[in-house]
């Protein structure tokens, strides 16, 4: 097994699928890191604790969940830089696997390890980056955790994505996915301290498909707007990457083969968004990002084994009314789903009744009196659902 790879499987056969995950957690050079520096450029930035949990929960998923009949995965690489390092078990063997660590040397040798299966295998390329992210520009600029070491030129620690994204038209991987989970602000200090000349490292350079490879279609999610911050909960994983995993697993998918539900990249990206304008989904992040997509093409990602999970929310017509309301939900061969109204001297709960439904057909139910019960029926399908009870 490769360096980097804590993934195999040798049996998947040509056309595979590929993926590099990255998550950057602990930073050496930043405040509350073993050598913080005092380059102008790194004023405001702190280390994280949600990428190395977000970047295992990706991988996780991608090992374990991950579904396509003609594009299985062949490998995956893991990098991770985090405050307490330990091993990644694997969620099929349960073995522990030592994990690299993501400095700017060991991200480079990972994508040119990656870009070379893309070649071997030229089916599919799935990136995934959860960390530090600057804009200088136009571009976006990934913080690999010894960002800074090299005072004299502090970019040398970061990987140039759109270079990469670029670059990777020489590879012969006919599809490529990328996952971008960084703020895509602009640093004043840092442009003013480094320029522009130099926005990263650059492993794999070009921007022509060479004769004979098949059209290349990509798709590239990122967590934010061009110059606009990502969010993240600490300790725990990012907005964007609970969004994305939850997408994965039914928000994010149609069925327009009968009982097939598939995940697109559009489906997918459609279901990030909506996610980000749930109040019940950010909980205390009041201001969540815009998640986008530039220039993708729209293909099937991803295939589930069974029926799509449907996030669903349920609430009172007028919303006070959720203060007081019990809460059912039923459906013939299912537990009974309930929400308590709130105990004597609790604190009123405003909020709808957020749920996670399998697909399918199910009576709710808001009990706020003897003589007002309020019931409805609800079909949860993706991407997700949202229903209001009146008041009779």
């Amino acid at each position: 097994m490769a360096r980097f790879t804590v993934h195999l499987d040798e049996n998947a056969g040509p056309g595979a699928t590929h993926a590099l995950v990255i998550g950057v957690g602990a930073y050496a050079h930043l405040d509350g890191g073993p050598e913080p520096t005092d380059h102008a450029g790194a004023v405001g930035m702190r280390q994280l604790s949600s990428p190395p949990v977000s970047a295992r929960a990706f991988a996780t998923w991608m090992i374990d969940q991950y579904h396509d009949r003609d594009r299985p995965l062949g490998s995956l690489a893991l990098l991770l830089s985090e405050a307490a390092p330990t091993p990644f078990v694997h969620p099929k063997t349960a073995a522990p696997q030592d994990v690299e660590a993501a400095a700017i040397d060991n991200i480079v040798a990972a994508v040119t390890e990656w870009k070379d299966r893309g070649d071997h295998d030229p089916a599919r390329l799935v990136f995934y980056f959860c960390g530090h992210g600057v804009s200088l520009g136009v571009d976006t600029s990934l913080l690999a955790a010894d960002m800074f070491a090299d005072e004299n030129s502090p970019m040398n620690g970061a990987l140039h994505f759109e270079a990469l994204w670029r670059g990777l038209s020489s590879c012969r991987a006919a599809q490529q996915v990328f996952f971008v989970d960084a703020c895509r602000a602009g640093s004043d200090r840092l442009l003013h301290a480094v320029g522009t000349d130099n926005l990263g490292r650059v492993p794999v350079s070009g921007n022509r498909r060479p004769d004979g490879f098949l059209p290349r279609e990509h798709a590239v999610i990122f967590a934010t707007l061009h110059g606009e911050e990502s969010f993240a909960r600490a300790g725990a994983k990012s907005l964007f990457t609970d969004a994305l995993l939850r997408g994965f697993d039914g928000a994010g998918s149609e069925n327009v083969e009968g009982r097939v539900w598939r995940v697109t990249t559009d489906t997918l990206k459609h279901a990030i968004t909506r996610f980000m304008k749930e109040p019940a989904f950010r909980g205390s992040v009041t201001t969540a990002p815009t998640p986008v997509s530039p220039e993708s093409f729209d293909f099937d990602f991803h295939e589930l084994r069974g029926d799509p999970v449907v996030p669903v929310y349920i609430g009172c017509r007028p919303p006070e009314d959720n203060a007081r309301a019990e809460f059912f939900c039923r459906h013939p061969r299912q537990e009974p789903r309930r929400r308590p109204p709130p105990e004597p001297g609790e604190e009123p709960d405003l909020r709808e009744w957020a749920l996670d439904l399998p697909f399918g057909t199910y009576q709710v139910e808001a009990v706020l009196g003897p003589g007002d019960v309020r019931t409805e029926e609800l079909d949860a399908r993706p991407p997700l659902f949202r229903m209001g009870l009146a008041r009779p």
